[in-house]
């Protein structure tokens, strides 16, 4: 594959017209049709199955070659045996982009599989025509109402998404939506033959609608382009990597799934080092990752300034930030006076970690959130780690709904960081009823809303902070 440019790729993710061939005629993972009409793709989209009339209340073609217009973009849905004659009527239509849904080619093992793939992608390719998969889900890209399954946010953002996996990409974009995220260009390619991580790499360190580029990669077949498209992508904009296939059973399971050889990851470990990029070990983590580099400025130091209730919380707080190699200075003691100032003595801290009852009394959110501005005023603070959880939500007779309380938090921790200039990383702890989860839901939309990030631990904020400044320390 030659190495790709921007102006080489940025066709794919803008098609004026759209055929799934093989189309379903149920809704479902596969329904393609119905997830980019919900996208509100404005091209022409045309459903192929010659069993159907109509789908999702469009006009229904027999074949490829029956659509009277233009196709520039194909999603292929059918079975194996047909694909090669696919193939040929995408060349004799003037397909520029291909994308193979089906699966059953190389990464069954099978050197017939094999073979059949090699035919197609070299008829295709050779015809000027580029291959996403097979095997794949394929584009997700809410700016050209492009979408791989329904469901997903219809508004752009500034994150893209690079995955050998149809369900990883698909699990990334619907857990980090619900925290914010918001994408750019979204791309399953599976098993990589013709388009694939390198020049998507490549394509990304230029797209100026891409700030933040993760990846979830299980193998590499040319590593010598992957390491200068990655050191190209890493110097201009943070990218994130989980590595599938880290362990010989790992290594199994992705030889099966995409084709891949996952090779040594020590030595995809120092490749991404060397490259700029920060590796990540579970997509929890790519996840959190993505969020803080979306979601937090530059970092002034490692210096945490806790808030929160609970004084053992507080504690494990305090142990996560040490162990992930952040610091926690002690309050300066004017600062101290002036949180004990309206701060109840019993049971609670304000050395730091600031453990405080303020915020749950008649009072409301006030005096939890002038807890907070003071630590954030701290001079040797560089940013506040609030902690809090909505299980409470449950045992709440009157007042306000949790709903709505977690909203009213959400937006003062957002005036208060702009107020204070220092960034405020949000901890909901995972709640354990079922208002609690709609709570939690709420300030996690919210306080994005407010650019704030956040995250299910202290833990997992942590070690993304930790690696936030590894980064700017590397970037320097």
């Amino acid at each position: 594959m030659p190495e790709g440019s921007f102006a080489a790729l940025d066709y794919m993710f803008h098609p004026r017209s759209v055929a799934v061939v093989g189309a379903s005629t149920h809704d479902g993972p596969g329904s393609f049709v119905a997830a980019i009409k919900e996208m509100g793709f404005t091209g022409d989209l045309y459903p192929v199955n010659p069993k159907a009339e109509e789908i999702q209340g469009l006009k229904c073609y027999p074949s490829l070659s029956a659509i009277p217009g233009h196709v520039d973009h194909v999603i292929s849905s059918v079975p194996l045996r047909v694909v090669e004659s696919l193939a040929e009527e995408c060349v004799a239509k003037g397909v520029k982009v291909v994308h193979f849904f089906t699966a059953g080619f190389s990464e069954t093992g099978e050197e017939e599989a094999a073979a059949l793939e090699r035919r197609v992608i070299e008829r295709l390719t050779s015809s000027g025509i580029r291959v996403i998969g097979p095997n794949c889900m394929g584009l997700y890209v809410p700016a050209a109402g492009l979408s791989f399954m329904p469901f997903l946010p219809t508004e752009p953002g500034p994150v893209a998404m690079l995955s050998q996996s149809g369900a990883n990409a698909g699990e990334f974009c619907r857990t980090a939506a619900v925290r914010g995220l918001r994408y750019s260009k979204v791309v399953s390619y599976g098993n990589g033959t013709d388009v694939r991580e390198s020049e998507l790499l490549e394509y990304c360190a230029e797209d100026p609608d891409t700030s933040v580029i993760a990846c979830y990669i299980e193998g590499v077949r040319d590593g010598a382009h992957f390491m200068r498209a990655l050191k190209k992508a890493a110097a201009a904009k943070p990218v994130v990597v989980l590595k599938g296939g880290r362990t010989e059973a790992g290594g199994r399971a992705a030889n099966s799934h995409t084709g891949s050889l996952a090779g040594s990851l020590e030595v995809f470990d120092a490749a991404v080092r060397q490259c700029g990029a920060v590796r990540v070990d579970r997509m929890e983590e790519l996840v959190d990752q993505a969020i803080a580099f979306r979601y937090l400025p530059k970092l002034a130091g490692p210096r945490a300034g806790i808030v929160g209730g609970g004084g053992g919380y507080s504690v494990l707080a305090s142990d996560e930030v040490g162990a992930a190699g952040l610091e926690m200075p002690t309050l300066p003691p004017e600062v101290q006076q002036k949180l004990r100032d309206f701060t109840p003595t019993a049971g609670t801290s304000v050395r730091n970690p600031v453990d405080t009852s303020v915020g749950w009394g008649p009072e409301g959110l006030k005096p939890m959130l002038d807890t907070i501005r003071i630590v954030a005023e701290s001079p040797n603070i560089d940013y506040i780690l609030y902690h809090t959880s909505y299980s409470w939500g449950a045992m709440r007779a009157e007042g306000p709904s949790i709903v709505e309380v977690a909203a009213e938090a959400a937006q003062g921790l957002g005036e208060v960081a702009r107020e204070t200039g220092k960034p405020i990383v949000c901890v909901a702890r995972i709640p354990t009823t079922e208002l609690g989860m709609a709570g939690t839901l709420a300030f996690q939309q919210r306080v994005a809303d407010a650019g704030l990030p956040s995250f299910a631990s202290v833990q997992a904020a942590a070690l993304a902070l930790r690696r936030l400044l590894d980064w700017q320390a590397q970037a320097r």
